[in-house]
């Protein structure tokens, strides 16, 4: 039996000599002194440091803001952060206090900074809406743990062999900065979670890469004169922390590997009722409560609605998952795609406005046969028409234009008043041809009409009018932008529905108010068009 040790211990103990060997050749090869010297001298508290970390997080929080990482990647390039941080892991190595203390003077200044300059730039910002970038920033978790670490020793290595330091300065960065600034946009919004969150990530990280630095400046020599007692306190502080850590971040990581799971389920099994009805999946989200049950809310775009379709999908969720689930289920007929939806509008529009003016156009059409006169006003019309009601005893003009691809409701208005203008003496009224209206544009989180919205309304105002519309359906939307706030975007859309409501029967319309948030695509097309596609109202003709 003591053979038997004696052969696997032999192997062993010849792995420790020979790592030994490669640590004093490691440590052997460089210049303690000049490190150490360099080390103290970039941590230092500075006028410079102060503006640059001012400077940096500014960039940052308008990255985060614009959801652009290539902005938030180049702000972390002129980030100073990596000075301090060196300084409290060597001090932490060599147990210079002193040192230590100016460290954590310049991080904790740089990061009062920071928080204040993030916050001042969000209050002044008209774009308060917790972005995907801002998101990904309040739920830290053991990958995080593992991005410091590997940022810290990466970072250690870098100023201990004096290679590479402004490459490595911006991966420590990229961990400190961003959180830094997403902290102070969650106290500028009021957000409590998202500034909680954000400052947790900050300190994991802070805390992962000083420990990292002083693990790997203790393998190249650093504070080797202190002896095995401090080297054994020092293990025994950093083992302490990463642990405390790694407990709740991991639990962190397993709760999102476990709602990944369970929106992936939920994505399969949505569509099950509907087997037979060609139904498409529009939207879903899954709330994970604290203290509650799990709740399914989800948009299913169907032709055809299936009775008990939310307590089928409830049952089949709580048997795969083993816990209650409440299914909240939207089901939305419409035709198969978007093309026929629109078609199926124009539809609508053609029933309820153009069938009444054809038979006006029919009636005019062979009076403008007859009408002699008026040349000038008819020369005049600067666009291709169907009928034209030119009376010359009552000095009025009716003009009804023929569908066109050139002209909007806009020019259409223009034509209108100038022809009006020009001929002083007749009412001349040109009956533009019924169309989809524009969408009338809000400012992003705001439910007042912009200024480019008050022209569209105008404008539809004008044909409505023109088009004998006495009901019309006011649909309002909103951006998905800030999931965190669903139910005030929710809100949002329906506000916006009825301010253009609001306006409309004041002007004599029967005017129903809707809020479609998050409608077919939405989340698709927002991706491509952008989220200001979304912050619009849209008129809709009834019969």
């Amino acid at each position: 039996m003591a053979e038997e040790k004696s052969t696997f211990g032999r192997p062993l103990k010849a792995l420790r000599i020979q790592f030994r060997w490669l640590l004093r050749k490691m440590s052997n090869s460089i210049d303690h002194t000049e490190v150490i010297d360099h080390v103290r001298s970039e941590g230092l508290l500075s006028g410079r440091y102060v503006f640059m970390i001012v400077m940096s997080c500014a960039i940052a929080t308008l990255g985060l803001l614009l959801s652009s990482p290539a902005v938030i990647i180049g702000a972390m390039l002129i980030s100073p952060l990596m000075g301090p941080i060196m300084l409290m892991g060597f001090s932490l190595s060599i147990l210079d206090w002193p040192a230590l203390r100016r460290g954590m003077l310049s991080m904790g200044c740089g990061t009062v900074a920071a928080i204040a300059i993030s916050f001042l730039i969000t209050l002044v910002s008209p774009l308060s809406d917790a972005t995907p970038e801002i998101l990904a920033r309040t739920r830290p978790n053991f990958f995080d743990l593992l991005v410091a670490v590997f940022s810290g020793l990466a970072g250690g290595y870098a100023v201990i062999n004096r290679k590479g330091e402004t490459i490595v300065g911006v991966a420590i960065a990229t961990a400190l900065m961003p959180p830094l600034a997403v902290t102070g946009f969650g106290l500028a919004v009021g957000s409590l979670s998202i500034a909680g969150g954000a400052f947790f990530l900050f300190m994991t990280n802070l805390l992962a890469i000083a420990l990292s630095v002083t693990i790997l400046s203790r393998l190249y020599s650093f504070g080797a004169e202190h002896g095995s007692k401090s080297t054994l306190w020092q293990t025994a502080l950093v083992v302490s922390v990463f642990a405390a850590l790694s407990i709740p971040l991991g639990l962190a990581l397993r709760d999102i590997a476990y709602e990944t799971r369970v929106l992936n389920l939920v994505k399969s099994s949505l569509l099950d009722p509907f087997q037979e009805s060609r139904a498409r999946v529009a939207d879903v989200s899954v709330s994970f409560p604290k203290n509650g049950d799990l709740t399914v809310q989800a948009t299913v775009r169907t032709r055809q609605q299936v009775a008990g379709a939310e307590a089928s999908l409830a049952e089949k969720l709580s048997a795969e998952l083993g816990r209650p689930v409440l299914v909240d289920l939207d089901q939305v007929l419409v035709d198969e795609d978007k093309a026929l939806e629109t078609e199926s509008f124009m539809r609508l529009a053609d029933s309820s406005i153009g069938a009444p003016l054809r038979e006006e156009i029919s009636r005019l059409e062979s009076m403008t046969r007859q009408s002699q006169g008026a040349s000038a006003l008819r020369a005049a019309i600067p666009f291709e028409y169907t009928a034209a009601d030119i009376d010359s005893d009552a000095l009025r003009a009716t003009i009804f234009a023929k569908p066109t691809d050139t002209l909007s409701l806009s020019a259409f208005r223009t034509i209108e008043s100038r022809m009006s203008s020009n001929f002083a003496d007749w009412t001349v009224v040109i009956i533009p041809p019924v169309s989809e209206l524009p969408a009338i544009a809000f400012e992003t989180g705001s439910a007042d009409i912009s200024d480019q919205g008050e022209s569209v309304l105008g404008d539809s105002v004008w044909a409505l009018q023109r088009w004998g519309a006495g009901a019309v359906e006011v649909v309002g939307y909103a951006s998905t932008s800030g999931e965190v706030q669903r139910f005030d975007n929710r809100s949002l859309a329906i506000r916006r529905a009825q301010a253009v409501a609001d306006r409309l029967q004041a002007l004599g319309f029967e005017a129903t108010p809707i809020g479609e948030y998050r409608a077919f695509r939405q989340t698709a097309d927002e991706r491509e068009r952008g989220y200001r596609s979304f912050q619009a109202v849209i008129i809709r003709p009834v019969s």
